[in-house]
């Protein structure tokens, strides 16, 4: 079998691709599997509304059904989890979400995860997919920081808008964070630094969850 994870960058932003990149880097050994982070060229610029999530099912399933046999294991990199149950009946290669990921990570690391998302319209599907992982009595809240997905390369005001809503959230009772979009990863330690607070990547979290998987056999 292939020892190739594949990440899949579930809209079109190729910037947002090549941020996932970056993240993973880190997670790339001599001795490990490849990791490979590709884009749903179908996809819209940002999921950032259920349509969107709905939007990309059809596409993400065919382009999982293309590289089955190239790959050991899948990573959703889309914080909304898009397709996630349908896909694992797709391959029986093991499949991550990186919402599910990142959250089951954070609860590691306190008993209330803020999470921190780009607008408002996000929020409600955020606070349905933690009901239905049975965890929404774990969540201190959901905020949005105000900028789209395609808004997070202006370095400054993404910074305050993150450190601003990621205060929020500890107020709210938060004691750990979870980045809710790649493209919040390159602030990562400017929110931890402001908030005292861990901030996970759900990213990192999921291709690190892969890499045991495929190791293992698991």
């Amino acid at each position: 079998m292939a020892q190739r994870i594949l990440v899949i960058n579930p809209n079109s932003n190729r910037e947002v691709t090549a941020a996932l990149d970056r993240v993973v880097d880190t997670l790339r050994f001599a001795d490990g599997p490849a990791i490979a982070c590709i884009t749903l060229e179908e996809g819209p610029a940002g999921i950032e509304t259920q349509r969107h999530v709905d939007q990309v099912i059809g596409p993400l399933f065919a382009l999982i059904a293309r590289e089955d046999n190239a790959s050991a294991a899948f990573v959703i990199a889309c914080f909304g989890d898009p397709g996630l149950g349908s896909a694992l009946e797709t391959t029986t290669r093991p499949v991550f979400g990186i919402c599910q990921a990142g959250v089951t990570t954070a609860l590691n690391h306190g008993e209330k995860v803020g999470i921190l998302t780009n607008i408002a319209a996000d929020v409600n599907p955020g606070l349905r997919q933690m009901r239905s992982l049975g965890l929404e009595a774990r969540i201190a809240g959901i905020e949005p920081i105000g900028i789209p997905v395609t808004g997070l390369g202006e370095a400054e005001p993404s910074r305050k808008a993150l450190v601003a809503a990621a205060l929020r959230l500890k107020d709210r009772g938060a004691e750990v964070l979870i980045t809710g979009c790649a493209g919040m990863t390159p602030y990562k330690h400017d929110i931890e630094a402001a908030s005292g607070l861990k901030v996970i990547d759900p990213t990192h979290a999921a291709v690190g969850m892969a890499i045991t998987a495929v190791r293992t056999g698991h």
